[in-house]
């Protein structure tokens, strides 16, 4: 089927006349280049079952699968990348020619890629070619128009996006992704979730020392009360004796069962637990709590009153 194809090109490309009288001398030039191990450089043309019709000097090749200048897991990975190779050019020797009938056979297993430096934190856009039961295997070489060859790391259905279904993602897909680096066995490892991303990046971690607004989110029918610093990180209230004049800290206790959801109070982080992924905060009550307790908010004031001091405390949060 492969060598009818080549044959077939070739005739609808010059026909039967004596145009083609070169064919010989090319095939000739070919099986000389063959015998010398000349890298020679060839140009994908279109997806066959098992592999790629191609052409080398001129002439209808074929190169398999498994003589690609990368490797894969299956031929569905191939099947689903192929489409994004025709066009590209690449480096291959001679493997076999045979001029009756005519085919020639290419092997591309050969260095020839420039090595590609990828940055934590950046994204990569990438092709799905494999699915496994606890992550899609992606290749960024797709973002380098593959003048790097074949980039695949691995991303965990763990590290992906909260909008974002495992079930979803499909061999062939095109995905936007974020490189992590390497993990213990050299593997390159890829990223969709930003929360994990900015952990990794440090950004929550340069908070520390610095004093800004955390949101209260309190969660129905429950006396659990979870701070979000800056709208999106998770934080930690400490409750410790230092933290705090002696003063404030039964206050502080109380004031936490009362305070809404959606409240904003002002925070100063002391520190990280990056396992967890949540920042320490201390209240600083000092803004918040001294308008609220020192006119006993919640001593049962009238409603004009409590309006006032809230707006206050707003105006000075």
């Amino acid at each position: 089927m492969i060598f009818e194809t080549i044959i077939n090109g070739l005739k609808e490309k010059f026909g039967d006349s004596d145009k083609c009288n070169w064919i010989p001398e090319r095939l000739n030039e070919i099986e000389t280049h063959r015998l010398n191990f000349d890298t020679l450089r060839f140009k994908i043309l279109e997806l066959k079952e098992f592999g790629f019709l191609a052409n080398v000097k001129g002439l209808y090749s074929y190169i398999s699968f498994y003589h690609m200048p990368w490797t894969y897991y299956s031929t569905d990975s191939w099947i689903a990348v192929g489409p994004y190779l025709i066009g590209k050019k690449f480096f291959c020797k001679i493997h076999k020619v045979s001029k009756d009938p005519i085919s020639i056979i290419l092997n591309g297993d050969l260095p020839q890629f420039k090595k590609a430096e990828l940055t934590i934190g950046e994204e990569y856009k990438g092709l799905i070619v494999k699915i496994a039961k606890y992550g899609a295997f992606i290749d960024v070489g797709y973002h380098f128009d593959w003048k790097c060859g074949s980039l695949t790391g691995l991303l965990h259905k763990s590290q992906l996006a909260d909008n974002e279904n495992f079930s979803d993602l499909m061999i062939g897909q095109e995905i936007l992704t974020v490189y992590q680096g390497l993990n213990d066995d050299g593997q390159l490892v890829f990223c969709n979730n930003t929360e994990k991303i900015e952990w990794l990046m440090g950004k929550p971690q340069e908070l520390v020392g610095q004093s800004i607004w955390a949101k209260v989110i309190r969660k129905p029918d429950s006396m659990i009360v979870d701070l979000l610093v800056k709208g999106r990180y998770k934080s930690y209230l400490m409750l410790n004796t230092h933290d705090y004049a002696p003063k404030y800290l039964t206050k502080i206790k109380h004031a936490m069962n009362e305070l809404p959801h959606g409240e904003i109070i002002n925070c100063e982080i002391t520190g990280f637990n990056e396992k967890y992924r949540t920042l320490n905060v201390r209240w600083l009550v000092e803004i918040d709590t001294d308008i609220i307790f020192d006119n006993s908010i919640l001593n049962n004031l009238d409603s004009k009153t409590l309006e006032k001091i809230i707006a206050l405390k707003n105006k000075i949060g």
